[in-house]
């Protein structure tokens, strides 16, 4: 049995060994690949809607594409039932600075635009750290800094991760609060996943076992979309992890909408105020899968997570 877990161990390793990522910078945004295949798109420059949608919904600071392991797109951008939900994506939509309302979620008025890189580095993970500003159309105000810290790492069997720190600094003279929606004290306004709606119907599952109805308050410390693209096509799926510092852990602000969204809500009905000069961090593990929450042992990786944060990595 040593000798099979020593093996097994080896292999692994290698595995991981083998990794070389590589980036990409088209001039609006940055494509990751891992030995050359795609993984993901992060968004720093302007994206316009697509003939026929509302200028409003220009958007930046985002990923889309996200990939499977085969290549194909996961995720969505501008669907026809919510033009403002975009691939992988943090947003709030009853943020205020001072009286001022601040709706980055349906981008009324105001939008993350690029600042400055921090970070682009590539070899057997994928860094990329950014700073961007929340800014107002009309009068060019930003009240807040977003750092934004992405590390992908390599492949493991059918899973992988990507680690997402994530920081919002108050830099105007006013208090700013953030709090989710307040109509039906929905509460969502987090770190959001936005899957491709032509791969209904969805699983989901969390620490609790498969869900199937929706949700907009679910006590787990983790979720899981899947779904299967084609009749006779793989079972693919990502997860969503929340650290074990980030507030109020383990948060109980989850949406599940089988039409196709999963979100980490927080801090959901409760309002968080950062007065001038300050700040906080949020972190999450995005876990990108073939097979079923269970074939991937999503569970299972998530223990080790847990237990890797609690200790300090």
């Amino acid at each position: 049995m040593k000798t099979a877990v020593m093996i097994l161990g080896v292999l692994m390793l290698a595995t991981v060994a083998s990794a070389e990522f590589a980036l990409d910078n088209d001039g609006s945004r940055i494509i990751v690949t891992e030995n050359g295949k795609p993984v993901l798109a992060y968004n720093y420059g302007m994206v316009t809607p697509p003939e026929g949608i509302d200028s409003r919904y220009r958007r930046s600071s985002y990923i889309h594409p996200l990939y499977d392991f085969d290549g194909g797109v996961m995720s969505q951008d501008f669907p026809d039932d919510h033009y403002h939900h975009r691939g992988v994506f943090w947003t709030w939509p009853n943020c205020t600075v001072g009286d001022r309302p601040m709706d980055v979620w349906a981008l009324d008025g105001v939008r993350p635009v690029f600042d400055r890189w921090v970070a682009r580095e590539a070899g057997e993970t994928a860094h990329l750290a950014v700073q961007n500003l929340w800014r107002f159309d009309e009068d060019g105000a930003t009240p807040i800094r977003e750092h934004i810290d992405i590390t992908v790492h390599p492949a493991e069997g059918d899973t992988r991760a990507m680690d997402f720190v994530l920081r919002f600094e108050n830099i105007a003279t006013d208090p700013v609060t953030f709090l989710g929606s307040p109509v039906d004290q929905k509460g969502y306004g987090g770190f959001c996943f936005r899957p491709d709606k032509v791969f209904k119907p969805f699983t989901f599952t969390t620490a609790k076992g498969v869900t199937a109805e929706d949700a907009l308050s679910f006590e787990t410390p983790w979720a899981d979309v899947s779904w299967q693209a084609f009749a006779d096509g793989p079972t693919a799926g990502a997860a969503i992890f929340q650290h074990p510092s980030n507030p109020g852990y383990p948060h109980k602000g989850w949406i599940f909408r089988h039409y196709a969204f999963l979100g980490a809500s927080w801090p959901h009905n409760d309002p968080f105020t950062l007065q001038p000069g300050e700040s906080f961090e949020l972190r999450y593990r995005m876990l990108v899968h073939r097979g079923s929450a269970e074939e991937a042992e999503v569970a299972e990786a998530f223990a080790a997570y847990q237990a890797n944060a609690s200790s300090g990595g």
